[in-house]
């Protein structure tokens, strides 16, 4: 226990701004977590009291879609649990990332295969929302409104653009590790 207390006031006395934009990153991992554990909640309890459905999360009403098609409204719920989950998840990769990465010797295997499986993750929320948006638009085209499902789940575009941005840091990284190993050879 000593050792991890030791470890984070070096970190906060050696790289505190690293150690504050990982405090920032765990409050919106939680907050992320609170909203899809209050979607999920939310969701559960309306099948048992149908009102919920008219306030589900920040005013998301989907009182109609479950009354009309019960199998609709858990597929878009579904959906939405899916991409907050994975967006929750997403942080918590980058939360490790930020704890791992030490400045003096910041390129290592381990922080180059974090890089990857973030840049992995945010490609799938961004071809998941694609995905969702296809499905929403289709029952909007069968008379369902879905509007305001949109708004939790945020543009696909900018997850596609930033797994692209990041597989050309991972690539960076693998080559960085490979520049130490040959320094750390020659010297």
């Amino acid at each position: 226990m000593n050792s991890l207390k030791s470890q984070w006031k070096e970190k906060w006395v050696n790289q505190p701004s690293l150690m504050l934009i990982t405090v920032v990153i765990w409050s919106i991992f939680i907050g992320l977590c609170i909203q899809a554990g209050a979607v999920l909640f939310t969701f559960i309890y309306s099948w048992f009291n149908p009102i919920v459905a008219q306030n589900l999360f920040d005013g998301l009403n989907l009182y109609s879609l479950k009354e009309a098609n019960p199998w609709y409204y858990a597929g878009v719920i579904s959906f939405v649990l899916f991409i907050l989950g994975l967006k929750a998840y997403l942080f918590y990769q980058m939360i490790r990332i930020f704890l791992k990465i030490n400045l003096v010797h910041p390129f290592s295997q381990e922080i180059s295969k974090l890089i990857s499986a973030v840049s992995y993750t945010a490609f799938q929320i961004g071809v998941g929302i694609i995905f969702a948006s296809a499905c929403f638009k289709w029952l909007a085209k069968k008379g369902y409104e879905l509007d305001q499902v949109y708004s939790l789940m945020g543009g696909a575009y900018e997850f596609l653009l930033m797994a692209a941005i990041l597989v050309a840091v991972s690539q960076v990284f693998k080559r960085g590790v490979e520049l130490q190993a040959e320094n750390e050879l020659t010297v």
